[in-house]
């Protein structure tokens, strides 16, 4: 859809670099500069000007960089969109959040299989199915409602709880705040949507990671499980990615929160029937049978 030569522009963008576009590329030098000139002449400005030997973009270089961005995510939108329809695929593309647990995800899996309905489940976290419905990589995910952004539909799922979780053997004392920054935080990864919930609550509390005794971090929820589960630290996750483990939401109010999800879209599919009847069909799945208050242990 678009001219092949806006992929040039785009890669020069990047690199500021004519021989470097060239080679990532696989196109002479001279090739480069010949789309950069076409563009120029077609639109009737300069998109590039040099200060010293620095490349640098002209405003008009960087409004054309900038349409030229989401012109690109639209046409490979579309370009998937029309594959599909080609191939007369009835697939679903789901994004289900890493954070509600990969069981969690095999256990809804499992019940809409039984629907006869073909569906692409991709597991990834909160803000990375966002981008992915965005892009139209997948047709809608489930997300913590802190996820969504301008450009999707948000449509109301329900309520999940979110909490602090730790090993019964941490819960022979009464809990309370300053008990809790004595402890080992076990933490997710950067841009998670677990850990941008809990910044967001310790941030209400005038508090921050930095604020407990020591953090352990890592990008893997089963391993932070395990941690919790052998009283090595306390984790601040959702309460079904945490339902299998050993362990115990602790009694504070201060760090529980009923979170809203929602199954975020992009708006050409909101009213399309077919995604309107699997929402509705996934809310009966699943927040009616695997998403129930569970109180811990005494």
């Amino acid at each position: 859809m678009l001219d092949f030569r806006i992929a040039t522009f785009l890669q020069l963008c990047e690199t500021k670099s004519y021989t470097k576009t060239a080679k990532i590329l696989g196109m002479t030098q001279p090739s480069v500069t010949q789309h950069i000139k076409y563009l120029q002449k077609k639109y009737q400005c300069r998109l590039f000007c040099y200060e010293g030997k620095t490349l640098l973009l002209t405003p008009e270089g960087e409004y054309l960089r900038r349409q030229a961005e989401s012109m690109t995510k639209m046409s490979k939108r579309v370009a998937a969109d029309l594959k599909r329809m080609s191939e007369q695929k009835t697939a679903l593309r789901f994004g289900f959040p890493a954070e509600l647990g990969e069981a969690r995800a095999a256990e809804i899996t499992a019940a809409l299989m039984s629907e006869e309905r073909p569906v692409t489940l991709h597991i990834a976290t909160m803000p990375e199915l966002a981008e992915l419905t965005e892009s139209g990589a997948i047709d809608f995910a489930l997300t913590d409602k802190a996820a969504a952004t301008p450009a999707l539909t948000a449509v109301s799922a329900g309520k999940v709880r979110f909490g602090c979780y730790a090993a019964e053997s941490l819960c022979g004392e009464p809990m309370h705040t300053k008990r809790i920054l004595q402890q080992t935080l076990l933490l997710r990864e950067d841009a998670s949507g677990d850990r941008l919930v809990m910044e967001t609550m310790l941030r209400k509390k005038n508090l921050t990671f930095a604020d407990f005794t020591n953090v352990w971090e890592s990008n893997s929820p089963a391993v932070l499980r395990q941690m919790a589960e052998a009283g090595r630290g306390v984790c601040f996750a959702y309460e079904p990615a945490m339902r299998d483990c050993h362990v115990v939401q602790l009694p504070l109010g201060e760090f529980t929160e009923e979170r809203t999800l929602v199954f975020l879209c992009r708006k050409d599919t909101a009213e399309s029937e077919h995604v309107k009847q699997f929402f509705e069909e996934f809310k009966s799945a699943w927040f009616t049978e695997s998403i129930t208050e569970r109180k811990p242990s005494e």
